[in-house]
């Protein structure tokens, strides 16, 4: 019988091929896989843990130090006629403190972790392998003696439980491993040295705080409804722009917060017109006016002395530029321009000043209250009159006690009745803002708070729809609540 040999299909010559193919990357992968296993590795000398001080002197015997870093220009600094490290070349200031006496200490008490060898035939042809044919960081110190020093630090050790780098020191055969702190604290850019003064905020003497954008429009005002030694100063701020109207007392104070917070980064260089226009200060992003009324501060010294000081009408004004990376933007503040962290600033510059409302229309609070006035439409009033007296202390580890008289209408009533109802009164909420173009009616009800700093606040209420009433609030009419949502007073 003829035997005739089965035609193969293309789809086993497709599965074959795809077979083919999967087994010669597996193959590939294999041989990758044990060139990386058995390739030769740099030889590291073996560690035996001998660390110990290569110098060991004063800080205050280095005269000059010149550090350079690598892909980085070099900088050198001189020791002063104060006895600070001064940068030399940028007209001379003194190096930040903090880092400047980190920096000193590294070298003036340089320790080594190892000696990873004393024969520099063993490693004297590999300095590549281990990042010294161009350092990482080289450093030269001289010291007042006339002693000077050269250190060049490579790359670190590579390995996972082994934390250090390689060192050489100029004249010294010896390669050492050194902790990788020192490169910390020797590798700081110049930047960073130099001094930065902080502008000194006080929270408790800002009375107005102002947003400007890049076209120098008031995008977010607020302000203080009189003086900042008011009793009841929180309750008494306002927006001002885009809308006037009383700010809530929370808000103001996360506001006044992040102003706090507000801090110059790296100095950058005076503010040239060459300067102003690359880092977008020419027409800055942003302006943040931080208004502090005059006044005085004290504080008590290490002598135990309380010191008092003066302070006069000031504005601090921050301008923001363009952004210098994804953390920070440009700043001037000055004249000179700065870094400033994005967020910090953006706390201010992207607030939403409605969200700062005030939505509770009843904003005294009962401890600076003096007296409430209500008023109807009908001409009948009932007035609320409180007094306070002080009652003396039993002792003088003892708080003096306050007590409260409340008159209603002239008659003495139970205090405590009316402070309960207060403060239902307090927590009333708006139920929601009135359309564009809406013109308050006639007033049908009004509250009047007099505080006793002298301040006075009014509520009116007037006609909306069927179930809600229009809120005006010391004569700035935004929002409306349930109509009744006042009532409850005894």
């Amino acid at each position: 019988m003829l035997q005739v040999e089965k035609k193969k299909t293309g789809k086993n010559r497709k599965w074959k091929w795809l077979i083919a193919v999967l087994l010669c990357v597996l193959a590939a992968a294999a041989g990758i896989l044990l060139w990386t296993l058995t390739r030769e590795k740099p030889a590291v000398p073996r560690r035996t843990r001998t660390g110990g001080s290569l110098i060991n002197r004063e800080t205050s015997e280095i005269q000059w130090v010149r550090i350079q870093a690598r892909g980085r220009e070099p900088w050198s600094a001189k020791r002063g006629p104060e006895g600070k490290l001064i940068m030399e070349g940028q007209d001379g200031w003194h190096l930040d403190e903090i880092l400047s006496e980190r920096l000193e200490d590294a070298l003036a008490h340089l320790v080594y972790e190892d000696i990873l060898t004393e024969d520099r035939a063993e490693y004297g042809d590999r300095l590549a392998e281990f990042g010294l044919a161009e350092p990482a960081l080289i450093a030269e110190t001289l010291f007042s003696d006339g002693f000077s020093l050269t250190i060049r630090i490579g790359d670190d050790s590579g390995m996972e439980d082994e934390d250090f780098r390689f060192m050489t020191v100029d004249g010294d055969p010896r390669l050492y491993a050194v902790a990788g702190s020192v490169m910390e604290d020797l590798n700081v850019e110049p930047e960073l040295l130099h001094p930065v003064v902080q502008p000194e905020i006080q929270i408790s003497r800002v009375d107005r705080i102002t947003i400007l954008d890049g076209n120098g429009k008031t995008t977010a005002e607020w302000d203080l409804h009189g003086e900042i030694t008011d009793s009841d100063a929180a309750e008494n701020w306002q927006v001002i722009q885009p809308v006037r109207y009383p700010a809530d007392q929370d808000q103001i104070a996360s506001l006044k917060k992040n102003v706090g917070n507000l801090r110059l980064g790296l100095y950058i260089g005076e503010g040239t017109a060459e300067a102003l226009s690359e880092y977008g200060l020419e027409r800055p992003a942003w302006e943040i006016l931080i208004h502090m009324a005059a006044g005085t501060t004290g504080q008590i010294t290490e002598s135990g002395a309380y010191d008092v000081k003066e302070w006069p009408d000031q504005t601090v004004r921050f301008q923001i530029g363009s952004p210098r990376n994804e953390m920070t933007d440009y700043c001037l503040y000055e004249g000179v321009i700065y870094t400033m962290n994005h967020f910090t600033a953006a706390a201010l510059t992207e607030i939403n000043p409605v969200e700062t409302l005030a939505r509770y229309p009843v904003t005294v609070a009962q401890e600076n209250l003096s007296s409430l006035e209500i008023r109807k439409a009908d001409g009948s009033r009932t007035i609320y009159e409180l007094t306070r007296s002080t009652k003396q202390a039993a002792s003088e580890n003892d708080e003096p006690e306050t007590a409260v008289a409340c008159l209603r209408n002239g008659e003495e009533m139970d205090y405590s009745v009316f402070e309960a109802a207060y403060e239902r009164l307090r927590v009333v909420n708006v139920s929601g803002q009135l359309p564009d173009g809406w013109q308050k009616k006639e007033t049908r009800e009004e509250y009047v708070f007099r505080t006793l700093s002298g301040a006075v606040h009014t509520v009116e209420l007037s006609e909306f729809d069927a179930m809600h009433d229009a809120v005006t609030v010391d004569g700035w009419t935004l929002f409306y609540l349930i109509r009744g949502g006042l009532d409850g007073m005894p």
